[in-house]
């Protein structure tokens, strides 16, 4: 499937899971500016990541053992992403009042997967250079 749609699915779940969070009774089933500019900032964020790790893995064309690990960590982002909203959106029980644990999740996953995503990208340079020293190091003369 292609990763633009995915990403796209992660958006809209996550929107979704805010929607579900602000149609809970104790909201009185109240649609406003509010609701909706929170659905569209949390697509774009919880989004953000698996996109910019997509972005850097299609501007590359460095390949280890016939794979190219930049994508391959985009993939894993995104996955990691997918199942994560997956369970939030269609697993998860939502009662009529309980603390608001999904609007942490809202907050913190952008960043938790920003961080994954950085430090995947730096293990593939990481693994880039020393591919890229050994085979310099190992040039016959």
């Amino acid at each position: 499937m292609n990763r633009k749609i995915l990403i796209a699915l992660l958006a809209l779940l996550a929107g979704i899971n805010m929607y579900l969070d602000f149609s809970r009774p104790i909201f009185k089933n109240e649609v406003s500016l509010n609701t909706v500019l929170s659905i569209l900032i949390v697509g774009v964020a919880t989004a953000f990541p698996s996109l910019m790790a997509y972005f850097i893995s299609s501007k590359t064309v460095f390949k280890l053992m016939g794979v190219n690990i930049y994508k391959l960590s985009s993939d894993l982002v995104l996955a990691l992403s997918l199942v994560a909203w997956s369970y939030l959106v269609f697993i998860r029980e939502r009662p009529d009042f309980y603390e608001g644990a999904s609007h942490l999740y809202v907050a913190i996953w952008p960043v938790i997967v920003g961080l994954v995503a950085l430090l995947l990208y730096l293990g593939c340079l990481l693994v880039q250079l020393l591919f890229w020293l050994y085979q310099k190091h190992n040039k016959p003369m």
